[in-house]
């Protein structure tokens, strides 16, 4: 479940709701529009309890690793892969409580500001450690028959949830209901253990204007890849701002197509001696009875620019390399109309390499072993649309004939 959060607008200081996925704001006051981008790990604060005066009582907050996302994972046997909501405690301590349980869905959270009352505790368990509890909540341990080969996490999302705490009378409180946990440490144990809010932990937000010629940016409010449509650019948004991107188009007679966004990353594989296409239908012993690649055509791996559920998203993922020969690409014309949102990061599209190699070998004994060695070089991103036209129930590829359900393709959204 997504967050609800608070925050304030940049521009003109009135409030604004948001979800934890948005990236892109919309002041309901002023009109402006914003892009939100993290250099850090994004932050939030549960609201204290109304009789709390902040500015008064030694408030301090406790850093919950918030991890929402898709965890695929390869081993010896099978690829596995599962979906990963959950929060816990970021610090080694018997005195706070190891979850947040419901209240950060149900309750309406804050961004942490300068304007945060209270210190903020260190983050003493790393973040790689919280990641491997997500896999064993999952049940993805690795069991002692098997080999880890490879994991990715894929539509990802890290921030930290604080729980406000104080202390008086010898005790601690939770500051949310203002009811007391545990006795209190010895002196000054949370004051040596804290700091005030930091600089660095603020969000940027950048005008949602085309740094090319200033025009807006059209996006859904999860968008991380926009297209201008004054000057034909496209740009992802990074954490330190947008960075412009290749992009194409696939070729079609339906004038009434449906645009799906995909990352083409081009690369080659030294380990596999694949460089082309047609490499890799050899690497992987992949039987053609339509027609077959050309020997020139270089080695992409097609990838969703867009989140389902894992299971649709892997076997979306392989089909679209293995088919990747019947596409004929030409620039990309900003007035296609409608286009799906790319809110997946090209940075995590490119962890899935590996899984789409391991899913497409038919001789997996020859190529598991190899995956922890392998490496892709030169790799080139390209953001691609393909059409697909709607039948009512799915949404089709023109000229691969791969379905997409619809509801599954709405349903993705809320990743």
């Amino acid at each position: 479940m997504d967050f609800s959060i608070k925050q304030s607008c940049p521009q003109c200081g009135a409030p604004v709701y948001l979800h934890e996925s948005t990236s892109l704001v919309v002041c309901p006051f002023c009109k402006v529009k914003n892009y939100i981008t993290n250099t850090a790990v994004p932050r939030y604060v549960l609201p204290c309890h109304p009789s709390i005066n902040q500015e008064k009582e030694d408030l301090y907050h406790v850093p919950y690793l918030r991890f929402k996302g898709a965890i695929f994972q390869v081993n010896a046997t099978n690829i596995s892969h599962r979906i990963v909501d959950t929060t816990e405690l970021g610090v080694t301590s018997p005195l706070l409580p190891f979850s947040l349980g419901y209240r950060p869905q149900a309750m309406q959270l804050h961004r942490a500001s300068p304007q945060t009352s209270g210190r903020f505790l260190y983050l003493t368990i790393k973040i790689k450690h919280i990641l491997s509890r997500a896999v064993h909540l999952a049940d993805m341990t690795v069991h002692v028959d098997s080999s880890l080969l490879h994991r990715a996490y894929i539509g990802e999302t890290l921030s930290f949830v604080y729980l406000p705490i104080l202390e008086k009378r010898g005790k601690i409180f939770d500051a949310v209901t203002n009811t007391p946990l545990r006795q209190a440490p010895r002196d000054n144990l949370f004051l040596e253990k804290s700091k005030p809010f930091q600089y660095a932990w603020q969000p940027d937000f950048i005008p949602a204007l085309c740094p090319h010629c200033g025009w807006d940016l059209p996006g859904g409010s999860n968008s991380l890849a926009m297209i201008c449509p004054n000057c034909d650019t496209a740009w992802e948004l990074l954490p330190k701002g947008f960075r412009e991107l290749t992009w194409q188009q696939g070729e079609s007679s339906d004038g009434q197509a449906i645009w799906l966004p995909f990352w083409k990353m081009t690369t080659q594989i030294p380990e596999l001696a694949i460089s082309t296409f047609a490499d890799f239908i050899m690497a992987t012993k992949q039987q053609f009875t339509t027609t077959r690649p050309g020997n020139k055509k270089p080695m992409s791996f097609i990838i969703p620019a867009f989140k389902v559920r894992p299971e649709i998203f892997l076997q979306t993922a392989t089909r679209m390399t293995l088919v990747q020969h019947l596409f004929h690409f030409v620039p990309g014309d900003s007035h296609i109309k409608p286009r799906h949102p790319a809110n997946l990061a090209c940075r995590e599209a490119r962890q899935f390499f590996k899984v789409i190699l391991a899913k497409s070998a038919v001789d997996k004994r020859r190529i598991l072993p190899m995956l922890p060695g392998i490496r892709f070089i030169n790799v080139k991103a390209t953001l691609i649309y393909l059409p697909f036209h709607d039948d009512g129930h799915d949404f089709i590829q023109e000229q691969s004939g791969i379905a997409i359900n619809k509801n599954v393709l709405s349903w993705g959204r809320k990743l």
